[in-house]
């Protein structure tokens, strides 16, 4: 009878654990419905395009082509909805405003990030969390 015991306890625990490390694996909860901070935070952002852009740059004969997309808080994105026009002149008026140099490189498509999302908040204070570009040719 004891050989038994030991045996059914050792299954138990060994499911136990099987539970908890495929529970950290998978991501369902171990114990309880407990939340992950990261995924609320996450929950309370979503992705607004502002479209394609194809413009001149400030040298002559060169343009930009590139898509933006803003990351903003859920909550008040009628904020940004709301004034997408005025949004996109202010792009296209920064774009143009732009150089082929400013814009080579890593250093200047980071650059063009920051200044965009610095500008979005100027227009939409603690709106805009982040600005990506899901295309960007300088010709």
């Amino acid at each position: 009878m004891r050989k038994v015991l030991l045996v059914v306890l050792a299954l138990v625990v060994t499911a136990g654990v099987g539970y908890v490390a495929a529970s950290k694996v998978w991501g369902f909860p171990a114990l309880g419905n407990r939340q992950d901070p990261r995924n609320e935070y996450e929950a309370n952002l979503a992705i607004i395009s502002l479209g394609q852009f194809l413009t001149n740059l400030a040298d002559s004969g060169r343009y930009i082509k590139v898509t933006v997309d803003l990351e903003i808080d859920a909550q008040r994105s009628t904020q940004v909805t709301d004034r997408v026009s005025e949004l996109k002149t202010d792009v296209y008026a920064l774009l143009r405003s732009k150089t082929y140099a400013d814009l080579s490189g890593e250093n200047g498509l980071r650059n063009l990030q920051k200044e965009i999302c610095e500008w979005m908040d100027v227009k939409c204070p603690n709106v805009v969390k982040n600005v990506f570009f899901s295309e960007f040719v300088i010709q």
